[in-house]
């Protein structure tokens, strides 16, 4: 359902646009006969719920379209644009649970004391700083003043990245701040909700170690809301990254979805939106199986 109701969401809100791909081809000031015969070469002239069904019905059968401005399949655009994200996500997920689930549970333990407003101050801190400043001035301190790291993410010639790591790791850093940061205000809230619960306190005045609080009483106790917070971050991990891409010229999803909306390219935007929104909803999927098979009393109605 959720699928359904996003695809009618995409492709209404896109057929309602001010321009099309007619336009953007022809420019604004082409005759009026020439865009109409355009629309109807791109069948962009039919109604907007036969168009909705056609693209519905195809999308259902696994034909994602073509694209209406390179006349390649969309599948075939979309694919290596995944590839590359997906790389991208996997190494900022790791730096976002580094940050926000140790730093979480750190300024958790430590709460109203030193560490935890620290680490507090510098998620707000990460949370207020969009990300295209983040982005420049990690390149102003690592590219630019350091010189450790490539400025721009190109990937080599021969297109395969393994033969030049460096090029993720300003990307990833900057995904892994900006997620980080929300993830450790979020468990460090969840984990603030446990510290208080009779069972907690008394293995806390009973001597029970940090390790052994966190490993044996809070994380079990709170897996299944970390599973959800974490469920919550990794669809910006590959929605979330076009201005991280457009800032440092990585090929993936993101830059994909900025370029398919600047060329008003409606089937290739249709495209990658729902693949972000089944993203979305797979992640959320897994995050429920998690927390029924940890905790089945949450599940109950």
């Amino acid at each position: 359902m959720f699928l359904l109701l996003a695809s009618a969401l995409i492709f209404f809100t896109l057929a309602l646009a001010p321009t099309d791909a007619a336009v953007q081809m022809l420019g604004e000031r082409a005759s009026s006969q020439a865009l109409l015969t355009l629309r109807h070469q791109l069948g962009l002239d039919h109604p907007m719920n036969v168009r909705y069904l056609e693209w519905l019905t195809a999308l259902l059968r696994g034909d994602v379209g073509t694209s209406l401005m390179s006349k390649q399949s969309v599948a075939e655009l979309i694919a290596p644009a995944v590839a590359r994200s997906a790389l991208l996500a996997l190494l900022a997920a790791l730096g976002m649970l580094l940050l926000g689930g140790i730093g979480g549970i750190v300024a958790a333990i430590y709460h109203a004391r030193w560490p935890d407003r620290l680490l507090s101050s510098f998620a707000l801190s990460g949370l207020s700083t969009p990300e295209f400043i983040v982005a420049t001035l990690l390149i102003l301190v690592f590219a630019v003043g350091l010189r450790w790291l490539p400025a721009v993410s190109l990937p080599p010639p021969s297109g395969h990245i393994s033969e030049q790591w460096s090029i993720l790791v300003l990307p990833a850093i900057t995904l892994s701040l900006i997620s980080g940061c929300y993830l450790l205000r979020m468990v460090r809230a969840s984990l603030l909700r446990l510290i208080t619960a009779p069972n907690i306190v008394s293995a806390r005045m009973n001597g029970v170690g940090v390790a052994a609080l966190v490993g044996r009483h809070l994380l079990p106790q709170a897996s299944g809301s970390l599973a959800q917070m974490v469920a919550a971050t990794v669809p910006y991990l590959f929605g979330g990254t076009v201005i991280v891409e457009r800032v440092y010229g990585y090929p993936g999803l993101g830059e994909l979805l900025l370029t398919a909306f600047s060329m008003r390219d409606a089937i290739l935007l249709q495209g990658v939106v729902m693949l972000l929104a089944a993203i979305t909803a797979m992640c959320w999927l897994i995050a429920d199986i998690f927390v029924a098979w940890v905790d089945p009393r949450r599940m109950r109605p």
